[in-house]
């Protein structure tokens, strides 16, 4: 899909934050220089086209008492799309990568109290705990990305 100056002026408004107000795309819509339906229009055909994942609220997982690791994964190639499914399904999970290299399976892993000693325990049942390397986080220094489009 070939983007339109004003679907780049939307997409760098919509990856910042959104307003939070009873319409916030009248807020948004004002900024572009559309109408309200004309913009959602447009927000909708590029989620439709794949342009957009989604749009969501991002959760500050800490101020919640939870906290993350990412895992890598030793997986024989015959096994990688099996695994890469059962653990992609575990909602802890929030991303999940086929990289280059010995550990070719990435995950990063939300969790709270003894859902990281659960799932590291499970997976080594599945593939042997010299086949996992956790790698907790000690301190975030960004999360969010804002493409200049």
């Amino acid at each position: 899909m070939r983007l339109s100056a004003i679907d780049r002026k939307i997409l760098n408004y919509i990856q910042k934050d959104i307003p939070i107000t009873a319409q916030p795309f009248r807020v948004i819509s004002k900024k572009v220089g559309l109408k309200e339906d004309e913009l959602l229009k447009r927000v909708r055909e590029l989620k439709d086209n794949g342009i957009i994942r989604s749009l969501a609220g991002h959760i500050n997982h800490r101020r919640l008492n939870f906290r993350s690791t990412l895992i890598a994964f030793r997986i024989p190639e015959n096994r990688v799309e099996a695994f890469a499914k059962k653990i992609s399904a575990r909602p802890e999970v929030t991303h999940c990568y086929l990289r280059e290299g010995e550990y070719n399976l990435w995950t990063v892993f939300i969790y709270k109290n003894g859902g990281l000693k659960r799932l590291l325990k499970d997976m080594a049942r599945d593939i042997g705990e010299d086949n996992i390397l956790n790698l907790p986080t000690r301190r975030q220094f960004k999360l969010k990305t804002s493409l200049k489009i």
